[in-house]
């Protein structure tokens, strides 16, 4: 009886030893210094209030919104023009910013309304695409 409860005791502690050493092996600290750079992070309500009377806010509205599918190359593939087609673009112009504007609010085939841009006010998004006429410009 003696020599069963020594060999169930020695046995449970080369399982228990075994699995604490692949624990630790498994999950050991590399040090490696957690790099936040790496890392996104999108706080649109914040964005946009910085945004207010920034010369440069249709530029940065278009990239942090616009350019995800009208970019050159677009990070998702849903056949927007791209900014860089020049000849669509200006056939856009002479339809007129209140078209323009209007599509952009309401939103327009994969496009969704304000175009995903739901914080930016309606002149916010009028400068973008004044930005957007501007850029593709022949």
């Amino acid at each position: 009886m003696k020599f069963k409860f020594f060999l169930i005791t020695l046995l449970f502690i080369i399982s228990g030893s075994t699995g604490f050493f692949l624990y630790i092996i498994t999950h050991r600290d590399n040090t490696v210094e957690p790099t936040y750079e790496r890392q996104t992070f999108h706080y649109p309500a914040t964005f946009v209030k910085q945004l207010h009377g920034d010369p440069e806010a249709g530029k940065k509205i278009f990239t942090e919104y616009c350019s995800t599918c009208h970019g050159v190359p677009p990070k998702i593939a849903v056949h927007a023009p791209s900014i860089a087609d020049k000849n669509y673009w200006n056939a856009l112009k002479k339809l007129g910013l209140p078209y323009l504007l209007n599509n952009t609010i309401t939103g327009k085939g994969a496009m969704p309304a304000r175009g995903g841009c739901f914080e930016c006010s309606d002149e916010q998004l009028r400068e973008t695409i004044k930005y957007i006429l501007k850029t593709s410009s022949p």
